[in-house]
């Protein structure tokens, strides 16, 4: 867990460096096309995938027959894939979207049989553990083809430069996991089960399908309305909120569902999602809500003076960060609970609404007044999904309400206070001096906030974390030098 665990973080501090050097370089409308053709690309991967690295893993006993059977099928699906999206998705991308953008997906359809050649491999290696060789793989992959990517965007190579660095980290990755794994398939393997691995990638590949939908929805439908660079604008601005979310919520959704699955057999799961929430509140809104005070001044050091216009973007979704922490949390109490079909409920209904939300908004107000109805949009998808989920999971509505009140109200005010000081005492400090001005002070207050004004809850809840937190033996170095 540890080595996986370095090696998303790893892998998401590789991507955004890259990110934060090729975006001072390039053109918006290259960084637009580019995010868009990506949608395309993350499309066809759920296609390519289609759940059987889980099948793999899921096997008491390895079977070559059946490793090689799931090869050729993974390898099948991504061929159709590329046909697809070359054939198809490409030229209408290229009427509706930005011209030259069907050359684009055409190239980066070859990372659909790059990456089915690792699927069988790579599920080897989770099956056995080996999440050290993972972790160094992935990073290592990463590392070199950010520098490639780096290096041809400073010589003026444009969009290339980070095709060339997508393909090119997709080619090592698969290299070094055939290296590492030591497998390939020498026949056509045995068809028993071929149908049974259909049936369950269908389900599989509709739910992820549904999931990515719920994501980049407002990268597609912005790109379809406005054009390439609104895309860069937002998807700039999304960056640091995108990096948080990797660091903080990503690994409170994994970690959760381990404990929330110990809670269901004791009939305390209820109990157990309002005490973490408590807790996860208190110290995951202040960062969000911080990172949406110091967006200015952190748009412009890391990505440049051209993006500026991002900071309002990153602002927003910032602040939107609760109900995604919230439903992040329901959704593995709900998973532990076995409520999948519910899961799927909710998921849908937050593509739906997210959809009609874009499509009513974008025209109307455009990009900023669109990021602004989301986020409306998913604080009133919060109360829904509490209201849903509670009975299910053995609580009430309200008392989910009431926990987070004094951490969302705590950061609420540090973010307010922390951008009346950047308006009225920092703007004329240079970038770094007010970031680091503005982190400290917004530190010091939300801690006041919570230690003086909710004090009781903070006590409460802090507390009996802590007291859950595995007692390390006291160092015995005093007593050997008495000795």
């Amino acid at each position: 867990m540890a080595w996986s665990t370095l090696g998303s973080v790893g892998n998401n501090l590789v991507s955004f460096l890259v990110f934060a050097l090729v975006v001072r370089v390039v053109e918006p409308r290259v960084i637009g096309v580019m995010a868009v053709a990506l949608i395309f690309v993350e499309m066809g991967k759920i296609f390519v995938y289609a759940g059987v690295p889980d099948l793999i893993v899921r096997q008491k006993v390895w079977s070559d027959g059946f490793a090689m059977m799931c090869f050729w099928l993974n390898l099948a699906a991504a061929a159709i894939t590329a046909l697809l999206v070359v054939g198809i998705v490409g030229p209408l991308v290229d009427i509706y979207f930005a011209q030259g953008t069907v050359v684009v997906l055409a190239v980066l359809s070859s990372c659909f049989i790059i990456d089915s050649v690792r699927v069988v491999p790579e599920a080897r290696l989770r099956r056995d553990l080996d999440f050290k060789t993972l972790a160094r793989r992935g990073v290592g992959a990463n590392v070199l083809s950010g520098i490639l990517g780096v290096a041809m965007a400073l010589t003026g190579w444009g969009i290339w430069a980070l095709v060339a660095q997508r393909i090119c980290s997709s080619l090592l990755t698969t290299v070094f996991t055939l290296v590492a794994a030591r497998w390939v398939p020498t026949t056509w393997g045995s068809v028993e089960g071929l149908w049974s691995v259909i049936g369950h990638s269908v389900g599989l590949v509709g739910a992820a399908l549904l999931k990515l939908l719920s994501e980049r929805l407002p990268d597609l439908m912005l790109g379809l309305a406005l054009g390439p660079v609104p895309v860069a604008v937002f998807r700039v601005g999304s960056r640091g909120f995108d990096a948080l979310v990797q660091l903080t919520i990503n690994p409170v959704r994994s970690t959760s569902l381990s404990a929330y699955a110990q809670r269901a057999h004791t009939g305390r799961l209820g109990e157990s999602v309002i005490n973490s929430l408590a807790v996860i509140s208190m110290l995951t809104f202040p960062l969000f809500f911080g990172a949406a005070s110091v967006a200015r001044p952190f748009v412009v050091l890391i990505f440049g003076e051209q993006w500026r216009s991002s900071a309002v973007i990153m602002q927003v979704l910032c602040m939107a960060s609760p109900p995604l922490l919230l439903g992040a949390m329901l959704q593995s109490a709900l998973s532990a609970n076995h409520d999948t079909k519910l899961i799927f409920g909710l998921n849908a209904v937050a593509a739906a609404t997210t959809f009609v939300t874009l499509l009513v908004c974008v025209p109307l107000f455009g990009l900023v007044g669109a990021t602004v109805a989301l986020a409306i949009r998913s604080y009133l998808g919060m109360i829904f999904n509490i209201a849903v989920t509670s009975p299910v999971i053995g609580m009430r509505p309200w008392p989910v309400i009431v926990v987070l009140l004094p951490a969302l109200a705590g950061s609420a005010v540090t973010l307010t206070s922390v951008l009346a000081l950047d308006r009225y005492t920092l703007s004329g400090y240079p970038e770094i001096i007010a970031l680091g001005i503005s982190v400290a002070f917004g530190a010091v207050l939300y801690l006041l906030i919570m230690v003086v004004i909710f004090r009781d809850h903070t006590t409460q809840y802090i507390g009996d974390w802590l007291g859950k937190l595995p007692k390390f033996p006291k160092l015995t170095l005093v007593r050997h030098v008495n000795r």
